[in-house]
């Protein structure tokens, strides 16, 4: 899922901690490939807008380790 990467939630990701990439998801295997075999260039990408992304992607299997 792709969300546009705002000020709002550059700042809420930041005062809640969020925690969404692939590092840590308990799908990631050790390579650093997902064990479901999605994609994971955009959701590898920490903190959120690392790299000059303007859009946030969010994985619908993530689950926290």
């Amino acid at each position: 899922m792709r969300f546009p990467l705002t000020d709002e939630l550059r700042r809420e990701a930041e005062a809640f901690a969020l925690r969404s990439a692939c590092r840590d998801c308990a799908h990631c295997e050790p390579s650093g490939a997902c064990a479901h075999g999605w994609p994971n260039e955009d959701q590898s990408r920490w903190p959120l807008g690392a790299g000059g992304a303007r859009f946030a992607s969010f994985c619908k299997e993530f689950e926290l380790r």
